[in-house]
């Protein structure tokens, strides 16, 4: 619902419609509409890590999630994903739980990363918006390139980012 009709589209009545629930039901397990596509976002993301796990065998765990990013079944998810990101911008409640889950998972990365990178938490934002430009794959089709090329680049941003060393794991952004 989300992706299709923008955060300020998508009301918990509607939802509840399209989810074939009545609004009660979701209201029994959400206060808001902002909680309800919060914890949408963080299926989201939590999907996109469970693609990193199963494809990304002997890979490192920062290019699993990367390449997670960029499969054709995850479409919807970066498109939820970049929805509610901007849609933060407008919505305090939204904001306040986007930097929640940010500041959690920033502290396991800038866990991980201290000792051997000079500037861990500037890493860390920098691979966070490195993710979540990589919500907008589908927005630049006009520049038509295969999309195994694209990955081969986002590995190479990766090994810059974050030299080989610590192992980063977690979420995907």
């Amino acid at each position: 619902m989300c992706v299709e009709r923008g955060f300020e589209g998508s009301t918990l009545p509607l939802i509840a419609e399209r989810a074939g629930v009545s609004p009660t039901a979701v209201y029994n397990h959400f206060h808001n509409r902002e909680e309800l596509l919060y914890a949408a976002a963080v299926r989201a993301l939590d999907q996109i890590t469970a693609v990193a796990l199963r494809n990304g065998r002997g890979e490192r765990p920062l290019h699993a999630i990367a390449m997670a990013y960029l499969q054709p079944g995850m479409r919807q998810n970066r498109r939820l994903i970049a929805e509610l990101h901007l849609a933060s911008r407008r919505d305090a409640r939204l904001a306040a739980l986007i930097r929640q889950w940010h500041h959690e998972y920033a502290d396991r990365f800038v866990g991980a990363l201290s000792g051997t990178d000079p500037n861990p938490k500037a890493t860390t934002k920098a691979v966070f918006l490195l993710l979540l430009g990589l919500c907008h794959f589908d927005d630049v089709a006009a520049i038509r390139v295969p999309r195994a090329a694209v990955a081969e680049r986002i590995e190479r941003l990766v090994d810059v980012l974050v030299p080989e060393g610590p192992a980063i794991t977690g979420t995907a952004s």
